[in-house]
This record gives C-alpha cells, structure tokens and sequence, in this order.
C-alpha cells in the first residue's frame, strides 16, 4: 500500500547509496550497444514494476540480474535477444555483449529514476496538501515521450545543458516539458568567484534558483525540490498555468528572470 510521505524518504535514502561516481568510471568507455533494441527486449516495464508500481528499490546489480534472466526465460524476448546479438555483433560471447548491455541499461535505469523522483515528490505533496491528485506511470506512457501523466495534462522530464535547449524544449499540446538541468553548483561558484567572469550576476541567479528548485544528494544525484512541483499542483488543473509556472521557473533556472 502506498504510503507517500514515507515512500519518499524511502527512495531518496535509496538514490543517496547509488555509487555514482563508481558507475561512471566503470560504465565510461563501455557503449559497444547502443543500437535500437526491440521492444521485446526494452527495461521500461522492469524499472516501473518493481520501482514504482511495488516499491521495491533494488541496488542496480540485482536489478540487471533480474532483468537479463527474463529476458532468457521469456520465450519471446529471448528470441529477440539472440536475434539481435547475432544481426548485430555476430558474435557468441555472451558475456562480453553482456557487458555492452547492462551499461546500456544502467543509463536507461538512472534516467527513469530521475524521471520517478517527480514522481514521489508529486505524491508526497499532494498527500501532505490533501489534493486528490492520481499520477500515473507506466512502460506505455514512456513509450509514448509521457514520464508522468495527471488527469489530461502529460510530464515530460528533459535534461537540459544548455539556454538554448531550454528556450527550444517544446512538446505535444497535452505534455508539458519539465526542465531537469544538469550543470555542477560547484562549477557556478568557481564561476562566481573567477574575476575574469563577465556575468557573475547571471551565474549567482542561476546558482540561486537551482538551490531553490532541486537538491543535490551527497552522492551527487540531483533530485527535485518541492518548489519546483507546488506551482505545478497549485495550478493542475489548467495546463496553460502549468505551462506558465514552468517557463518561470526555467527563466529563473537559466538566470533570465
């Protein structure tokens, strides 16, 4: 049974133990299976089941594990599997491919988790605010560019590195997009404090505003402020709000506003 006040604490806990920068290193240079995979074999389905639907916060190993033997247990995504090492890599050496993919899939898993923070956040509030508010979050929304959807109004959760990125970050007449930006605070300050910098003041407004809308982990992941969803919540039931909450909180993100 969901318990989001406590679910919340539960996967933030679970997103700190991540060992982010051990992953990195490791996981850097391995991208040898990066070609569209069929949908028989796509994580979506796994990642949402056990880290949504029944809360289970697996350590990423266990996960794969579990992952890449349904994937040889299923008749179906076995077939596809087999299929595509041998279109592919024509090769027999399973655990080298394997490598290849569980890399692959690490980046598919931290990103769905990024996507399943709002998630929590948008529940834990709505329980604390007493807002009757159903999220849903799926494989076939995923599929469709939706991370989260309430009532008709869908998520979209887009890193974004750069303002241009987020001037241009569009998206369908029901889906709004959700800027998640990707820069180091700690770079901002070195920034700030460089006498050679011309727009210290930007760089402080964009550094402020990112401590006012996410939270950086001591691990280093960077999760989502409840700043950031309130205004969204407060006006969900009109998707034009939403869209305006959204491009101010970008502005402010970018140091435009």
């Amino acid at each position: 049974m969901k318990n989001p006040q406590k679910d919340l604490k539960k996967y933030r806990y679970f997103l700190e133990t991540i060992p982010l920068d051990k992953f990195r290193e490791e996981l850097k240079n391995i991208k040898w299976v990066e070609q569209d995979l069929p949908k028989e074999m796509l994580p979506l389905a796994s990642i949402f089941k056990y880290y949504w639907e029944e809360r289970q916060f697996l350590i990423f190993e266990e996960w794969f594990e579990i992952f890449w033997e349904e994937l040889n247990t299923n008749p179906q995504s076995k077939e596809a599997l087999k299929y595509f090492k041998r279109y592919y890599f024509d090769k027999n050496n399973d655990g080298w491919f394997k490598k290849g993919f569980k890399a692959r899939m690490y980046r598919t898993w931290i990103s769905v988790l990024t996507q399943l923070d709002f998630c929590y956040m948008f529940e834990y509030i709505c329980a604390r605010e007493g807002e009757d508010l159903q999220l849903e979050g799926n494989a076939e929304l995923d599929a469709r560019g939706i991370d989260a959807r309430v009532n008709d109004i869908g998520f979209q959760i887009a890193k974004i590195s750069q303002r241009k990125e987020a001037r241009t970050a569009g998206g369908k007449k029901t889906v709004v997009t959700i800027p998640y930006v990707v820069w180091d605070p700690d770079e901002l300050k070195e920034k700030i404090q460089n006498p050679r910098t011309r727009i210290k003041d930007t760089y402080q407004k964009m550094l402020n505003s990112f401590e006012k809308y996410f939270i950086k982990l001591p691990n280093g992941f960077v999760v989502f402020n409840e700043n950031y969803l309130k205004p969204i919540i407060d006006n969900i039931h009109n998707i034009e709000a939403v869209r305006k909450a959204v491009k101010k909180i970008s502005l402010e993100l970018f140091g435009e506003s």
